[in-house]
């Protein structure tokens, strides 16, 4: 199920040839329901028994792979490259997931899609949720092929609606926006996933440009756990989004000794400042489990000389200021 955020904004063009979904129950939260996170649709009441909250950034080298779970209902957020998908699969039957609920692609990258072909070959999928930014490369036309040869419901997220994960839990899209931008990564899919004190913002690579116009168009970023835009990269984490976003935890998803030399410097000190950053090149997968009041960090690996974490768990209180 979809549900609105304030003002519609309007659909982005969606292709023929894959069927997209038709929610049949949309509602229209008002319009300070951005700014205000307690401010729960009644579908989704906070008072809802449920499971806790889970959100795994896992290690895919060089990419991006996200998998968000609550009462048995899942999330994967991109696979890494297209030989990362073996790797991504066994971590999610590792887990004892044999479905996903929503699959997304963040936008049409291969360090990002790649490995997304052996998920969707793979594991029934509820739903596939796209930016809306088509490649001709042609691992973005064999995604498309599974997707209508196995009809997978198809959507294209735009700004401003919700995505119904599991009761208690507002997964909001913050973009992309009505009008593509030329830059791939500006059309990244951006998610502030809220489970009632506790909050994650998933950029993407998503950047300058990205940040500016959500703070512009008013939606609220402060969130508890930032991952970090485009892994680091100068080209996002600007000053500004940084000084709204305030996050206690700037999660980077890179590969050691990459060829790009992320994350730059520049935007590594920027976090440092604010946030305890943890990396998945230093720490490997990082998981993070909440109840909505308090969340614990676990990393897979301490990095060496690193000795804040001991056996490479903490547990935070969330105190909002």
């Amino acid at each position: 199920m979809l549900v609105m955020l304030g003002v519609l904004l309007g659909e982005p063009e969606e292709r023929s040839s894959i069927s997209v979904d038709q929610p049949s129950n949309t509602t229209v939260l008002n319009d300070s329901t951005s700014e205000n996170q307690g401010i729960l649709p009644e579908h989704i009441s906070s008072g809802t028994q449920r499971d806790n909250l889970t959100v795994y950034f896992i290690d895919v080298g060089q990419g991006d792979s996200i998998l968000v779970e609550c009462a048995n209902k899942t999330m994967l957020i991109d696979a890494g490259e297209r030989n990362k998908g073996v790797n991504v699969s066994a971590f999610l039957r590792e887990h004892g997931i044999s479905r996903l609920d929503y699959v997304v692609a963040t936008h049409p990258h291969e360090d990002h899609i790649g490995g997304l072909l052996t998920i969707i070959n793979e594991y029934p999928v509820g739903t596939f949720v796209d930016s809306g930014s088509p490649q001709t490369t042609q691992t973005y036309k064999d995604i498309l092929n599974v997707i209508e040869n196995k009809s997978i419901p198809f959507h294209v997220a735009k700004r401003g609606e919700a995505l119904d994960l599991a009761p208690g839990i507002q997964v909001q899209v913050l973009n992309p926006q009505k009008q593509r931008s030329e830059e791939i990564n500006e059309n990244s899919i951006v998610l502030r996933i809220i489970d009632n004190n506790v909050s994650f913002l998933l950029m993407g690579d998503a950047g300058l440009g990205t940040e500016e116009s959500i703070m512009y168009e008013g939606y609220y970023v402060d969130s508890d756990i930032l991952k970090v835009g485009h892994h680091a990269s100068i080209s996002a984490s600007g000053a500004s989004f940084i000084a709204e976003v305030k996050p206690t935890i700037s999660i980077i998803e890179v590969g050691a000794d990459n060829d790009y030399g992320y994350p730059h410097a520049e935007v590594l000190e920027r976090l440092k400042k604010v946030s305890t950053v943890y990396r998945t090149d230093h720490h490997g997968t990082i998981t993070i489990t909440t109840d909505g009041l308090t969340y614990t960090v676990i990393t897979e690996r301490t990095p060496m000389g690193q000795n804040n974490l001991k056996n490479g768990t903490s547990s935070l209180p969330v105190i909002k200021v």
